[in-house]
């Protein structure tokens, strides 16, 4: 009995429901932080093409008596709690297989996101940047997620086709 072996998963993770959780709060915080940066007038931009967001900005936010950067901000730590949720919690039936293809997602998104920022830096000048900045702060964790899932559901087919 003393010599079982136990099976090695990432004490880590946070338990299954929080992805359901992240999902919840990811979305409307993607969504509010799209339409905030697409709805300030930059100064070397074209002032009209953005004209829509800016107005839905207003509409969705105008309610709230605290300035509208405030309730960007906030979205924005929400959507980044949101992907760590979502990124960070255990599978239904989390084993060592499941651990190592979440170590090669993770490993394969900072290599694509670094791959990403080298050509987005070489080709992409002047305000466009800051966008590339800040899209930078959320494309490792969105990779990841992609890149899990996608292997995932590999893998769900590959052992559903052997049954």
């Amino acid at each position: 009995m003393k010599n079982m072996k136990r099976m090695k998963t990432n004490r880590y993770l946070l338990p299954t429901y929080f992805k359901v959780i992240g999902w919840i709060i990811s979305v409307p915080s993607a969504l509010a932080v799209f339409i905030y940066l697409f709805s300030k007038p930059w100064d070397a931009l074209p002032p009209q093409p953005f004209q829509f967001f800016s107005e839905l900005w207003h509409r969705i936010f105008g309610i709230f008596s605290c300035d509208s950067i405030k309730v960007a901000t906030i979205c924005m730590v929400l959507l980044m709690a949101g992907l760590l949720f979502i990124a960070f919690s255990k599978e239904k039936m989390e084993d060592e297989y499941i651990t190592k293809l979440r170590g090669d997602s993770l490993i394969w998104a900072v290599i694509a996101n670094a791959v990403l920022m080298i050509i987005l830096s070489a080709t992409v000048y002047g305000v466009w940047f800051l966008y590339v900045a800040f899209f930078n702060l959320y494309t490792v964790l969105i990779l990841f997620i992609i890149k899990f899932n996608i292997a995932l559901n590999c893998l769900k087919k590959r052992s559903g086709n052997e049954e």
